[in-house]
């Protein structure tokens, strides 16, 4: 049963969740719900500026066809949702009313809105499809501000947008964020707004508090922000997108600032969160931030595992930045440093495809867990898989399978594939907007005409439902709210999400009327299907994009459809295309080329692109296709009558549902155990050489929606550190010679205690290496700066291994929040090759780039610990722990 759920009751239970369960990426939106009144649909105060500064007036062309439409209806299952018009093409006035109930009884309903004056408006004989549109823009000035608020910062108290003004997220978020900023501005909003998007943009760039070295900034998020969470880097895929649309000085201060924001970030993540080992960057999944929604149970309150994972989406993104920052360099005369970003990206995008890539499923994996655990699960979301089809990860041929085996439900694709089992609806069983906006964008790119029939009506259906363009939906049913009791959700959902809204704004404007822009010119190049020209769009001879603002110039853009015919397969090429009754053979038209005013005129051709395929489950009873196991757990690897034994369990798993499969070092070692098995004997394996360590997941004997079963999540690695853990050498704090910071006996442990500054270090002097080979270095730490998924103080440091004056290794130990000072966590590990009998000295101190976001001046105004009262890098450290991969004496 579906239940509107009072307000006031949302608020307390969303709120209780987000304190477990979410980053304050997330948390931080959330917490401003105390600040917001059921609006109706007025969404408050506003900048009610027109879309751009200077409005050029055009003759609207409206769209043939054989039908006028006052009124129009979309059904959904048993609710109904209608439009009806008045006034004029360009100048309408819709009301629109919902028969579905709406999340928080928002916004309005009916809720009555216009096109406006100056801004872009379609014309196509499906008034439903105009509505939307004129919807999406009407939000797009409902997000639209002059100032910014969150709780977390300035003591919830505005924040003055530059002039021009800035977007908010959304209804509840007031803030503006970086992953969600860049993410709208590409999908939409570089293309109507300019201005607003360069504002927005460049409040995500800082300068160190110290002064210079301006960077991207990494909202506040897991264990402490950076270097957690490291998909800042996605901020390049707004800002390429805005460099198509600015024009003259505006685009040459741009790119000034964007050069030194972008060579700086990569620089600095290059050093402290590239990995050469498997040459990819370590770092949170971009967009999908709270932990047990998408990761594995063991990492929720130890989210240094999530800092050591790689995730296909944040890989993506650091190459993005690495195409930015090739480009911007030959823009400002960098011609070598271009061409060094150049070669990093190229050889990122190899190996994002060769770590990632699952042959099995035909696609990429979303993260692999660990220094542990580098093989990637075979579990799959769709924003990494969007942006790696965009970014050209792999060849055409993959592309094209990822966009028919990714598994569809008919409401729409999930953001992650498979389900997480007892976990509430958020990004777990979710549909959002703005990554189905993406998901389009390749199967437009790999010409899958079904891929883009689903989804085109997901996204229609969603705002015409809601009237409005919400955060998220249920997957399966597509509610707003699912009562499921404990896993009731979605958690948390905003009317007129910004990226939401951008993902509209981005399916008629990239895929119905084809818009590609580039820094030299523009192009449309429409992808109609002949599914969507047959059903939608029976009644039209033409499409319309009347008003489009590009560099200052005004553009009307007519498609021109083909007859309707009986087939629903494929899509239609593009044919002719006259600019100003022109034609013209080469479809990318110069900024030069333009008119002040222009019209573009395109005639799609009778022959069709063949039809493809999607992977579609229309039965949704049997949750073994939907979901994934739940996490096995390894419990100990021991020596056997000498040989390894591996000793693990089901967690609660139904065993007859399941089966096991095993990895020694990324290597399936042994699969197709039965889902009773509580050990497995490794007689392969020279334990006394090696160190070995192992996973194991398990999958259900019942085939999933993609043709495989549903596999869960990897069981936290576990290692054979010898009988009597002999390989695992400690060096307690009572030993260390430390330079600054107190020495207490406190929190259950001796430590140095307020340790950290930038003068402090820490030093283990003649510590002899037992074993030969590649080590592991650990410190054990407390960091109650913050708890789990907030803040901005996770702490890194650089530790430099010295044989005698010899720098034989260097690294960073990070130690994220872990909620208490009470806690004690260990941190991530450095490798480094030792010597059995060999002396070595290990210094452990705050170096250049042992930065977190409290050093930066975007922080100044935050209100917790590493914000006002200055940058915070202090953590207290009981133990330095060596563990050898090697037994090798």
């Amino acid at each position: 049963m579906y239940i509107f759920k009072h307000p006031l009751f949302l608020l307390i239970f969303s709120s209780f969740l987000l304190l477990f369960s979410c980053d304050d990426d997330n948390s931080s939106k959330n917490s401003n719900n105390n600040n917001i009144n059921n609006d109706a649909g007025t969404d408050g105060d506003v900048d009610d500026a027109d879309i751009t500064d200077d409005i050029i007036e055009t003759e609207c062309i409206e769209a043939e066809g054989t039908l006028n439409q006052s009124s129009d209806t979309w059904v959904d299952n048993d609710n109904t949702a209608t439009i009806s018009a008045s006034g004029n093409i360009c100048s309408r006035t819709f009301s629109h009313q919902s028969t579905q109930g709406l999340r928080d009884n928002n916004p309005s309903n009916p809720r009555t809105y216009s096109e406006l004056s100056g801004w872009p408006s379609v014309s196509t004989n499906n008034l439903m499809f105009d509505a939307l549109y004129a919807l999406s823009l009407e939000e797009t000035r409902l997000c639209s501000v002059n100032a910014i608020e969150d709780y977390a910062y300035n003591n919830g108290q505005p924040i003055e947008c530059p002039p021009g003004g800035c977007f908010e997220t959304g209804r509840l978020w007031k803030f503006v964020w970086t992953r969600d900023t860049a993410y709208a501005v590409d999908l939409g909003l570089a293309a109507l707004n300019p201005a607003r998007s360069r504002n927005s943009l460049e409040f995500k760039v800082s300068n160190l508090r110290s002064g210079g070295n301006p960077q991207i900034i990494q909202d506040t998020g897991s264990g402490g922000s950076y270097p957690v969470s490291t998909d800042r880097a996605v901020w390049a895929i707004g800002a390429q997108q805005l460099i198509n649309y600015l024009h003259g000085d505006e685009l040459v201060d741009f790119i000034n600032l964007a050069w030194e924001a972008t060579k700086n970030t990569i620089e600095q993540d290059r050093e402290t969160v590239f990995i050469s080992e498997n040459g990819l960057y370590l770092g949170e999944q971009s967009f999908l931030d709270w932990r047990e929604q998408s990761y594995p149970f063991w990492t929720a309150t130890d989210t240094v595992q999530i800092h050591m994972s790689q995730a296909l989406s944040t890989n993506v993104g650091h190459l993005r930045l690495l195409d930015l920052g090739a480009w911007l360099a030959k823009q400002v005369g960098e011609t070598e440093l271009g061409n060094t970003y150049e070669a990093w990206a190229e050889q990122l995008r190899t190996n994002i495809d060769e770590v990632f890539y699952q042959s099995d499923f035909g696609l990429w994996g979303t993260f692999t867990t660990g220094v542990l655990d580098r093989i990637s699960v075979r579990h799959f979301d769709l924003l990494g898989s969007s942006l790696a089809i965009l970014s050209d990860i792999g060849n055409e041929i993959r592309q094209d399978e990822a966009v028919s085996k990714y598994p569809h439900l008919e409401k729409g694709p999930a953001v992650i594939w498979p389900q997480q089992k007892d976990i509430p609806i958020y990004h777990n069983r979710g549909i959002w907007p703005f990554v189905t906006a993406y998901w389009l964008k390749a199967a437009k790119k790999v010409k899958n005409d079904k891929a883009v029939n689903l989804n085109v009506h997901s996204l229609i259906r969603g705002a015409a439902m809601n009237i409005s363009n919400m955060e998220n939906f249920e997957v399966v049913t597509g509610m707003p709210w699912l009562d499921d009791g404990d896993y009731s959700g979605p958690v948390v959902n905003s009317q007129r999400q910004l990226w939401s809204v951008a993902a509209y704004v981005s399916m008629v404007h990239d895929v119905f009327f084809g818009l590609e822009a580039n820094p030299d010119g523009i192009r449309f190049l429409p992808f109609i299907t002949k599914a969507l020209r047959n059903n939608m769009f029976a009644q039209s001879h033409s499409l319309v994009l009347n008003n489009f603002k590009y560099k200052g110039k005004v553009i009307t853009v007519v498609v021109n459809l083909p007859d309707v015919d009986d087939v629903d397969e494929g899509a239609y090429e593009v044919g002719a295309i006259k600019l100003n009754e022109t034609d013209i053979t080469h479809d990318f038209i110069s900024y030069e080329q333009l008119d002040e005013k222009n019209v573009i005129d395109i005639q799609l051709s009778d022959s069709a692109i063949p039809g493809k395929s999607i992977t579609l489950e229309t039965d949704t009873s049997e949750y073994r296709k939907l979901f994934s196991p739940l996490t096995p757990v390894i419990t100990n690897v021991r020596v056997e009558n000498g040989n390894l034994e591996v000793l693990f369990n089901a967690n609660g798993e139904t065993t007859d549902d399941i089966t096991f499969n095993i990895y020694r070092d990324k290597e399936l070692v042994a699969s197709n155990l039965p889902g009773n098995t509580t050990s497995w004997i490794d007689t392969e394996v020279s334990w006394e050489d090696i160190s070995p360590c192992y996973t194991v997941e398990a999958e259900f004997v019942v085939t999933g929606v993609s043709g495989n079963p549903n596999v869960s999540q990897h069981a936290k690695p576990r290692c054979y550190w010898g009988e009597g853990y002999e390989r695992i050498s400690s060096v307690y704090a009572v030993d260390f010679i430390s330079n600054g910071g107190n020495f207490v006996d406190n929190h259950g442990r001796q430590h140095y205690e307020n340790w950290g500054e930038e003068e402090h270090t820490i030093t283990v002097e003649d510590f002899t290496a037992s074993f030969t080979g590649e080590h592991l270095l650990q410190v054990e730490y407390g960091n109650g700066a913050g708890n789990f998924s907030t803040g901005i103080t996770c702490v890194t440091k650089k530790v430099d291994i010295y044989e005698g004056e010899t720098l034989v290794g260097t690294g960073y130990f990070v130690m994220p929040h872990l909620a208490s000072w009470d806690n004690w966590g260990n941190s991530n590990f450095v490798k480094v090759d030792l010597e059995s009998g060999k002396t070595y000295r290990f210094v452990i101190y705050h170096s250049e780039n042992t930065i977190n976001m409290s050093d930066f001046e975007h922080n100044a105004l935050y209100s917790g610990t590493g914000g006002s009262s200055g940058s915070h890098h202090y953590v207290n450290i009981s133990e330095l722990k060596i563990l050898s991969l090697s037994g090798i004496n």
